[in-house]
């Protein structure tokens, strides 16, 4: 498995995780995993060799109600958040108990900040603005989520980067027929395409692109939100919802120093964007 490390110390692990992997073991999945990849490949996780001094990262006010911190870290392998299956980008990643408890500690006190880049249809009216909307779970499909009166508060800010209006279609490479199905239904399904930044203020499953949908934006190749046309239409040139967790930024627990770091857009992305134009 070819994953980039971005950044990784005694406590921390970057990484840019590739589209189409799946991050927690389960009696589902029948493939490798992010969580078998680190149990197989990073040193101190796949030996739990950990610093003598990991303790001294462990908040003050820590307790043992939801377990040890070799409890959480076990059922974890040093997971401190998730991204879906397609959505690629910035990872956090404890590389002991320690480090594992103080980000799990700072994501629930929301002092993690994450920024996203997506592709949505259509182009934005409000360039720069928030989507304060709580979440919960649909009722015709229990596995997805959407804007409900009673759901979880939501909050995401967003902030359009560029606007494509057309494609360049010598690019796209299609087969004829193919080609002849894009060229017949482009002018009735799409209307431009923004690439828009967004930073979710809070961790909602699928936070950003419900709340995209719901402005009636919803991120190209979004197999769930699209709609069945139009999700058609961007299987022939986008084989996955384009989204991607650009940056994430924190204080080290250990040097308590602010940190940034930054995922590069995956190849597949930077070959959509080459099949549009911008006004």
């Amino acid at each position: 498995m070819n994953i980039q490390i971005i950044h990784e110390d005694q406590d921390l692990l970057v990484i840019n995780k590739p589209p189409g992997l799946v991050v927690n073991r389960a009696e589902t999945v029948k493939v490798e995993t992010l969580q078998d990849w680190l149990e197989n490949s990073i040193e101190g996780i796949k030996n739990r060799n950990f610093p003598d001094d990991w303790r001294d990262l462990l908040p003050d006010d820590f307790t043992n109600e939801y377990g040890t911190p070799e409890e959480i870290f076990e059922s974890r392998t040093g997971l401190a958040h998730r991204l879906d299956k397609d959505t690629s980008g910035a990872m956090l990643i404890a590389k002991h108990p320690g480090s594992l408890v103080s980000l799990l500690r700072k994501f629930r006190l929301r002092e993690i900040q994450k920024k996203y880049t997506c592709l949505t249809h259509g182009k934005f009216a409000i360039l720069k603005g928030e989507v304060n909307l709580p979440l919960g779970r649909r009722q015709s499909n229990r596995k997805l989520f959407a804007v409900v009166p009673d759901g979880r508060p939501a909050l995401t800010e967003y902030e359009v980067e560029k606007f494509y209006l057309e494609f360049d279609l010598k690019r796209f490479g299609l087969d004829t027929g193919r080609s002849k199905e894009f060229k017949q239904k482009r002018f009735s399904l799409y209307e431009g395409f923004s690439l828009v930044n967004c930073w979710p203020k809070t961790g909602r499953t699928h936070q950003i692109r419900v709340h995209m949908a719901y402005l009636k934006h919803p991120i190209v190749g979004d197999q769930h939100y699209v709609g069945k046309k139009r999700v058609k239409l961007d299987s022939l040139w986008c084989q996955r919802q384009f989204l991607h967790a650009r940056e994430i930024e924190l204080t080290h627990p250990r040097s308590k120093k602010k940190v940034k770091y930054e995922a590069e857009l995956t190849q597949d992305l930077i070959l959509l964007l080459s099949y549009l134009l911008d006004i």
